[in-house]
């Protein structure tokens, strides 16, 4: 066992003795004994984490054992796409990077993430993870917490084990899974990737479900109350309250999302999308696996005992239950419970299969193609039956478009019994989640996401080849137009032709390296369903000598704590490609902002050093697809320079901050010491890429200015000098110009004014310059118009000049009225300047 495993375990062993669970899944502390309890989470402080961004790394020690066709680089991809999955939060304030490589034992002052790989995991466990916490607590605007310092997340050296192999399914969840640990969610039970991996119930394709995104946005709230909504309610027995009892909302044919009690019974279930729900209530299963809260003084507060599981309005027939309505923005409140404890949770820890192909490959969750009419599906679970028989009495229904028959429950096998469980689906019946409540006596177990109801079949493989540029061509059935091709876990860019071809354009790999293939489509099915023995591959090009090792050069490899800059990335015997390469510095304490590919050897990135960073040699490393570089020491921190010259990098459009940043336009900069104080910026110059900058105004903190008009969209290198000092030059981005719009009309083709104002309802005609090239044909539905804060799809969008386009659109009925209305369009994320029209109320 490796030194920094026992570090690990010491620090883990102090993470128990602070961390807690409680309300929506998170770590929790109480800050009283007696309600109103008020539940204090632990999480990562922004504040502390450079531009709202934690990292993650991987331990250069990789895995003592890997199975065929694996790889130390494919596991590294497939932790990138997990932070990717955490990062692609909107609601969620928190960023979330790969970090690449770090040397074990790394010193570094910055909050962060580490991976490292395990000898000795506990007897059952896939793999943990360890958040550490500060036993004092921190108030911001956001509210109280306790800072999480670091988290290490434990996965297993001998990746022939569970979840092993990387390229998979299970591999590339339990990471997701781990890190919504380490960013500090616990355990969940509405089949989330939170949940278990007995009733996980999402996919490659959409790893995350609502119950994730609202515990995460929660936890880092950014927008999040403005577009779902709340129900609260408290759970008691016998008149006392129950202690994290597990409330859900289900949604038929969609999501769940819930909460845990407080010692008093109340709940509080923020972050549900707008829609109609079933509210019902479950004890914890004894697997749960969550760490209960703490009260003041450090003890732990435990769940109270099992008790009957039951909908709302109280009730454990399902024909009898109610569904609540959930607006944006609004809470339903008194959703209210009263159960009935017993002595043990009789049906728990339910897991479903579908089977496929020859060799009947069980697939959890279940899929099932519901134009077959009908279909069977497994069920294993505890209390479900024993000795081949189901349990007597056991029920079970659906909440979704298929439905169970009389006698369609039955048990088969011995040690252990499974169900087997026929279905059928009406006509008109809907794809989409299938949610199972499985009943016997008074109490009820429901199973969000037990089926996934697809149109089609899994998509499958029969032959992969490469055409003669060097594309991969894959042959196969049930293709989708979104199918993706996968190479050891990594989607591709892809080409469907029809159902049965798609060529994809693999990722940079090294000589001789051989990939799994797979095709994924967008409902989560994918050709690993079928499970074919052995699974299809790519095998990479090799040369006729000896490949040579990747080689990579950072230009400045040495920067001063403070710093912000632009590192010059020039390579050799690598590939670089844009959304597949990425840069790491071995330390927290230097985030990569952003990585441009300027061709597959040369490569810009801003980086951005902590002010506080530990001073010293860091390793470096560069993983572009499959290809690997990482070097000890390659990179240096010095000492701060408190007079330095620091540019941030995003510059912000000074008059309409949607328009972007384009040629032409009005921008502010931000940063220390920019110009000399008491001078009005008199000896500050700034060039973008070698042009004089016209500086409008200057501070040592801020600069207005003028975007050279002759750049070209794309990165573009920023050098400033305040008279004394040369800053680090910096890449900044330079925008498309935006849509224009020039005129607005009825259909009349009559000029809005005071005398001529639009109603809600109405039709009108925008004339846009700048919208697309001139000549381009425009699928209404990228363009995009906002009124006040109503966001409309345009009706059509025709050409009306060389260079203009007609764009027609409705006003939505709930439109704000008044004399200065804004409208704004934006196509691709470009948005046009504000117009601003009148709108008069209807009679």
């Amino acid at each position: 066992m490796r030194t920094h495993r026992r570090t690990a375990v010491l620090l883990l062993g102090w993470a128990l003795t602070v961390s807690s669970a409680g309300a929506y899944y998170h770590f929790i502390h109480y800050t009283s004994k007696t309600a109103p309890y008020v539940p204090v989470p632990a999480k990562f402080d922004l504040a502390a984490l450079p531009n709202k961004t934690l990292t993650i790394f991987v331990s250069a020690t990789g895995p003592e054992q890997l199975p065929p066709n694996d790889s130390y680089s494919s596991i590294l991809t497939q932790v990138r796409q997990a932070t990717r999955a955490w990062d692609g939060v909107a609601t969620s304030d928190l960023r979330v990077a790969f970090g690449g490589v770090y040397a074990d034992g790394t010193a570094q002052n910055t909050p962060s993430v580490e991976v490292i790989f395990d000898s000795e995991l506990p007897p059952g466990l896939l793999a943990f993870t360890s958040p550490m916490q500060a036993s004092n607590v921190v108030t911001r605007s956001d509210g109280s917490f306790f800072p999480i310092t670091q988290s290490v997340i434990h996965l297993n050296s001998d990746m022939t084990k569970r979840p092993g192999p990387s390229y998979t399914d299970a591999f590339y969840m339990t990471m997701v899974h781990e890190m919504g640990h380490s960013l500090g969610l616990q355990h969940t039970f509405t089949s989330s990737v939170m949940s278990t991996a007995v009733t996980r119930a999402i996919s490659a394709v959409r790893p995350l479900d609502a119950d994730d995104i609202a515990a995460v946005s929660l936890l880092y709230p950014r927008n999040l109350a403005s577009r779902t909504g709340t129900i609260t309610g408290t759970v008691t027995a016998g008149g006392q309250g129950v202690h994290m009892a597990s409330v859900m909302a289900v949604r038929p044919g969609g999501s769940a999302v819930s909460a845990l009690t407080n010692p008093d019974g109340t709940y509080r279930i923020d972050g549900i999308p707008p829609g109609s729900y079933f509210i019902c209530v479950q004890p914890l299963p004894p697997t749960a696996d969550i760490r209960s809260p703490k009260d003041p003084d450090g003890n732990d507060v435990d769940p109270d005992g099992p008790f009957d599981g039951t909908f709302y309005p109280g009730t454990s027939d399902m024909t009898k239950a109610t569904t609540i309505a959930v607006r944006a923005g609004a809470a339903t409140d008194g959703i209210d419970f009263s159960v009935h404890p017993r002595s043990s949770v009789p049906v728990y820890d339910v897991s479903t299969y579908s089977y496929f192909g020859q060799a009947q490959n069980a697939v959890h969750p279940a899929y099932v193609n519901l134009t077959g009419g009908s279909a069977t599906i497994a069920a294993a679970g505890v209390g479900l039956g024993s000795n081949g028989n189901a349990t007597p009495g056991l029920g079970a229904s659906v909440i979704g478009s298929a439905m169970i028959p009389p006698g369609g429950l039955r048990g088969y096998g011995t040690t252990p019994t499974y169900l087997a469980l026929d279905l059928k689906f009406a006509l008109g019946a809907s794809s989409g989640p299938q949610h199972f409540v499985f009943s016997l006596g008074s109490d009820l177990y429901v199973l969000p996401s037990a089926l996934k109801l697809v149109s089609s079949d899994p998509p499958s493989i029969g032959s992969v080849d490469t055409d003669g540029n060097g594309n991969v061509v894959v042959t196969g059935s049930n293709f989708a137009s979104d199918s993706q091709v996968y190479f050891d876990g990594l989607p591709a860019a892809t080409s469907v032709a029809d159902s049965s071809h798609a060529t994809a354009i693999p990722p940079p790999g090294m000589n001789g390296q051989t990939a799994v293939v797979a095709v994924f489509n967008s409902d989560g099915q994918n050709s690993m369903f079928l499970g074919p023995a052995p699974a299809p591959t790519y095998t990479y090009p090799t040369g006729a000598s000896a490949p040579a090792a990747p080689k990579v050069t950072f230009s400045p490899n040495t920067l001063p704590a403070g710093a912000r800059a632009l590192i010059d990335i020039t390579g050799a015997n690598m590939s670089f490609a844009n959304g597949l390469t990425s840069v790491g510095f071995g330390s927290s304490d230097v985030l990569v902002r952003r990585v441009w590919v300027l061709s597959p050897t040369h490569a810009l990135v801003n980086v951005q050093v902590a002010p506080n960073a530990r001073l010293g040699p860091f390793s470096a490393s560069v993983l572009s697809g499959f290809q690997v570089f990482s070097q000890p020491a390659a990179f240096q921190i010095t000492a701060a320079d408190p007079n330095m010259p620091v540019v941030e990098p995003t510059l912000i459009n000074a008059i309409w901050l949607p328009s972007g940043v384009f040629p032409g336009s009005i921008v502010s900069l931000f940063g220390l010491n920019l110009a000399a104080p008491n001078q009005g910026g008199a000896t500050t110059t700034l060039t973008i890429n070698d042009q004089p900058v016209k500086i409008l105004y200057a501070s040592p903190t801020q600069i207005n200015l003028v975007v050279p008009a002759s750049l070209k969209p794309g990165p573009a290198i920023l050098r400033l000098n305040n008279g004394t000092a040369q800053a680090y030059p910096v890449a900044v981005s330079i925008d498309p110009v935006p849509p224009a719009i020039t005129s607005v009309q009825d259909l009349s083709n009559s000029k809005l004014d005071a005398n001529n104002p639009a109603q809600p309802g109405d039709v009108l005609n925008l004339l846009v310059n700048a919208l697309a090239d001139p000549g381009s044909a425009i699928a209404p539905g990228r363009v995009h118009v906002k009124v006040g804060t109503r966001d409309t799809t345009a009706g059509s969008v025709t050409p009306a000049t060389a260079s203009a386009y007609t764009v027609q659109f409705k006003l939505d009925v709930s439109v704000p009225t008044g004399a200065q209305v804004p409208l704004t369009i934006s196509i691709d994320g470009k948005t046009s300047l504000p117009v601003y029209i009148p709108i008069a109320p209807l009679p």
